[in-house]
């Protein structure tokens, strides 16, 4: 399989050892890299392992008033408030409140308590500037790697928070019923809403990437087949933000391409997160659709997310 990211190159090979010459220099290389991480090790991060710890089979509804006092709260932590008064209301709907290490940087993580597993999602927040955009993994369980990948873009900085799925896109229900409830994409009633709804308010400078992923095979046109990545708004016409985006993504890659002027798919209009957000009169949605290799080495190479994550960090409203 091609690289998609350009310019890649591999490290060059170690020089020939003579063949009189002892190996020892081998077999300690072979023992260090046995001993270390693979490179894009996301998977290993506590970011990363209180996202897999989170996970829950089934989802449940919020009331109403649920998302009312939750959009509060958000927008709270989306201001930097964690004292004592929200943690507790926090506590009350059955989240902890805790703080996590990583990078040398310390986040504020919002889940559910373990014997409150609803589906309600896992919330981080990071020290960041204010206007740095806000990521979102609505299908990280079913959508491969984008959940690791939303982790690692905000453990290695500039992002100022993020939202993933804790429940499977469709489940079944105690009548061995598919359930499609749980898509935290094109549910109108949501945390994901709440916490979107709250981010344009108090932080309307920052963009709201959603990561997803696709399968070329079931494209429609040949420019879709072709994609490695699809970028838009959520609507018919693009926006600043998601230019900026596909525009930067150009010079990594071949096939990155803008809906609706360069391809017809996937463009993402029956997202509830964008058309809440459209409701609220902001254009901070944008919708960034991976191919399953390009998400692979996304995931797998910590240079390469790099340079896509500096792609992403220019998303601005």
């Amino acid at each position: 399989m091609n690289e998609i990211i350009q310019n890649f190159r591999s490290p060059p090979k170690p020089a020939g050892i003579p063949s009189n010459q002892p190996c020892w220099w081998w077999i300690g290389l072979v023992a260090l890299l046995a001993w270390l991480p693979p490179a894009g090790a996301a998977q290993q991060s506590p970011l990363n392992r209180l996202l897999q710890d989170s996970q829950t089979k089934t989802y449940q509804a919020p009331s109403p008033d649920e998302l009312k006092q939750v959009e509060y709260l958000f927008r709270q932590a989306f201001t930097g408030a964690a004292r004592p008064a929200q943690r507790a209301a926090w506590a009350a709907l059955g989240f902890t409140v805790e703080r996590v290490t990583e990078k040398q940087q310390v986040f504020t993580v919002i889940r559910e308590q373990p014997n409150q597993r609803q589906g309600r999602g896992l919330y981080i927040f990071a020290l960041a500037a204010a206007g740095a955009p806000i990521l979102q993994a609505p299908h990280a369980l079913d959508d491969k790697h984008t959940g690791a990948i939303a982790i690692a873009l905000l453990a290695e900085g500039g992002f100022m928070a993020g939202a993933w799925s804790t429940a499977p896109r469709r489940y079944e229900n105690e009548d061995d019923e598919v359930v499609k409830d749980s898509d935290m994409a094109h549910q109108p009633d949501s945390y994901f809403i709440a916490f979107s709804r709250a981010a344009a308010a108090a932080q309307p400078a920052s963009a709201i990437l959603q990561l997803h992923g696709f399968s070329n095979a079931k494209r429609k046109t040949d420019i879709g087949r072709r994609a490695n990545v699809i970028v838009s708004a959520g609507q018919h016409q693009p926006t600043p933000a998601a230019e900026q985006v596909v525009g930067c993504l150009r010079n990594l890659m071949n096939y990155a391409l803008l809906y609706p002027t360069e391809v017809k798919e996937l463009g993402a209009l029956t997202n509830q997160i964008g058309q809440a957000l459209r409701t609220l009169e902001r254009s901070s949605f944008v919708h960034i659709e991976m191919n399953q290799p390009l998400r692979d080495q996304v995931n797998a190479d910590p240079s390469v997310r790099q340079r896509v994550g500096a792609c992403l960090l220019k998303a601005h409203p």
